[in-house]
């Protein structure tokens, strides 16, 4: 099994780990039941598929779902307050060589840690 190693944003920087819960040829799925105590409804949710269609095309999707408890006496059984989510589409026409992917993964990475979507994040600052 495939463990996914990920890192939060704290102040002394978590490693999460998310453990592999299901996998299908399309699809795999990971969880981290640690983060939140153990309980299911608080577990951090990782997914990646990959689908090719009728036309050779690949779609490469991803979704990061990051739930928060609720906190407090009020709350005797656990309960989730809201989650944050992330997702991504990646798609290779047929003709589209390695370098062609590589391009495209780099640069949406970049994209992601580019000013405009940190201001956007963590402040709310629409790009301009």
């Amino acid at each position: 099994m495939t463990t996914l190693t990920l890192t939060d944003a704290a102040g002394t920087p978590v490693n999460r780990s998310y453990f592999l819960v299901q996998t299908t040829p399309d699809l795999s799925v990971w969880r981290d039941y640690v983060t939140n105590g153990n309980i299911s409804i608080g577990a951090g949710t990782a997914t990646l598929s990959l689908k090719e269609n009728s036309a050779g095309t690949q779609r490469l999707a991803g979704k990061l779902t990051l739930p928060t408890m609720e906190t407090g006496d009020s709350f005797p059984v656990p309960v989730k307050a809201f989650e944050c989510l992330g997702s991504f589409d990646l798609v290779f026409p047929a003709r589209a060589s390695l370098q062609n992917r590589k391009d495209l993964k780099a640069m949406f990475i970049d994209l992601l840690s580019d000013g405009l979507v940190t201001a956007a994040t963590e402040n709310f600052v629409h790009p301009a």
